[in-house]
């Protein structure tokens, strides 16, 4: 019991460190990515467009993975990867005067890539999972509106729990992730032994009263309400912000007693609700 709090309390340390590092990156990234995408970046219905994409997305995954064509999956998985990796380094290398940022950027990706290819354990997971979040919720917060911002996680939250409890897919699309040991989710260990590889599935791990040797968060778990922090704290201050992801840390202890009850939970709705009601506090009480 005393390693599976331990282990709760990192799930806790990955969720707030990620999303503190991409407030401190704010103004890194501000300069190439903010309003990006023009007036198309307040369209509401650009929400509409990235729920139809993840969907679209989700059903190819998941198809492949019915058909067994391992390769197939890993090569998108990896390749998704790699080519968010290049858009988070790259912000980061430009601030700080590196030559040809770009180019560095992909050898950097291209090594981290590789490097989880050839050994995909969990702290491996972890690292280039807290660089994805980080560099997906400052672009989408710094480029989107927040009005879109909030439709997104909004349907997102709605999908994530149709998913989860009632088509059940997100399940599945879990099972294979972690069977095949690809870069979805954030993995943190209860036992000293724990190996990702060496884990075949969570289908067969339910019920409460089977020791846990790990617990799992999905790197949109981290990734969708820190796109709300993000434009937060560049539309309304950096309290804003802040005020934002204390609300998403409280639902998260809310969601981590619905995980202890044995069954798989959809994290959005509770995330995504927790920093939609931190941001209403600020806007309520300091806005």
């Amino acid at each position: 019991m005393k390693d599976e709090t331990f282990a709760q309390l990192n799930m806790f340390f990955i969720f707030i460190v990620a999303n503190l590092l991409a407030l401190i990156l704010v103004p890194v990234y501000y300069s190439m990515y903010h309003n990006s995408l023009g007036e198309e970046g307040n369209n509401p219905w650009v929400a509409v467009y990235y729920i139809l994409y993840i969907i679209g997305v989700t059903a190819v995954i998941l198809y492949i993975a019915k058909l067994k064509k391992i390769g197939i999956l890993k090569a998108i998985f990896y390749f998704a990867v790699a080519w968010t990796m290049l858009f988070a380094l790259m912000p980061i290398l430009y601030f700080i005067g590196i030559p040809y940022p770009g180019l560095i950027s992909l050898a950097i990706s291209v090594i981290l890539t590789a490097i989880l290819i050839k050994n995909p354990e969990w702290y491996m997971m972890n690292i280039v999972g807290i660089l994805m979040a980080v560099g997906i919720s400052l672009i989408l917060g710094l480029s989107l509106g927040m009005v879109p911002i909030i439709l997104l996680l909004s349907i997102l939250a709605i999908y994530d729990a149709i998913s989860v409890y009632k088509t059940k897919h997100m399940v599945s699309l879990a099972d294979n992730v972690i069977q095949y040991n690809l870069p979805a989710l954030f993995v943190v260990p209860s036992k000293s032994d724990f190996s990702y590889k060496k884990v075949k599935g969570i289908k067969k791990a339910k019920g409460k009263k089977k020791e846990r040797e790990a617990y799992y968060m999905g790197f949109g778990d981290v990734m969708i309400p820190g796109i709300l922090i993000i434009s937060a704290a560049t539309n309304f201050g950096l309290m804003a912000g802040v005020t934002t992801l204390i609300g998403a840390v409280l639902a998260m202890i809310l969601l981590t007693a619905m995980v202890n009850s044995g069954n798989p939970q959809p994290g959005l709705p509770y995330l995504n609700g927790g920093a939609l009601a931190g941001l209403l506090f600020f806007l309520v009480f300091f806005g």
